[in-house]
C-alpha cells in the first residue's frame, strides 16, 4: 500500500477545457450511445422490425447509427491524433477473441 504522505495533491483530475475538444468527445459520445439504442430496439423487436414511433426500419437505423460512430471515431483519432495502428491491432485482436467466442471456441 502505498504511503500516504507521498501521494499527489488532494486533485490529480485535470478535466478537459478546450471546447473544440469537447466538442468531438461529446459528439462522439452521443452517437455511441444513440448507436446503443438502435442496438437495443433490435434486441427488444427484432432486427427487421419497424420502430413504432418512427417508422423507421430497425436495421436501417442501426446501420446509420454505427457509420454515425465510424464517422466520429475517425475524426476523434484524427483530432486528438491517436495511434491508429494501436487502435487496429486491437480492433483485430478484439474481433479475433469475440469471432471464438460467439463460436462458443
Amino acid at each position: 500500500m502505498a504511503n500516504a504522505d507521498h501521494l499527489r495533491g488532494p486533485n490529480p483530475w485535470h478535466p478537459m477545457s478546450d471546447p473544440v475538444d469537447l466538442k468531438h468527445l461529446g459528439k462522439f459520445i452521443e452517437e455511441c450511445t444513440e448507436a446503443a439504442s438502435a442496438a437495443a430496439r433490435c434486441i427488444i423487436q427484432g432486427i427487421d422490425e419497424t420502430e413504432p414511433t418512427t417508422n423507421k426500419n430497425n436495421r436501417e437505423w442501426l446501420q446509420e447509427e454505427i457509420g454515425d460512430v465510424l464517422a466520429n471515431a475517425q475524426l476523434v483519432i484524427d483530432h486528438f491524433k491517436l495511434n491508429v495502428t494501436a487502435i487496429n491491432k486491437r480492433a483485430a485482436r478484439k474481433r479475433e477473441y469475440l469471432r471464438r467466442w460467439h463460436a462458443g471456441a
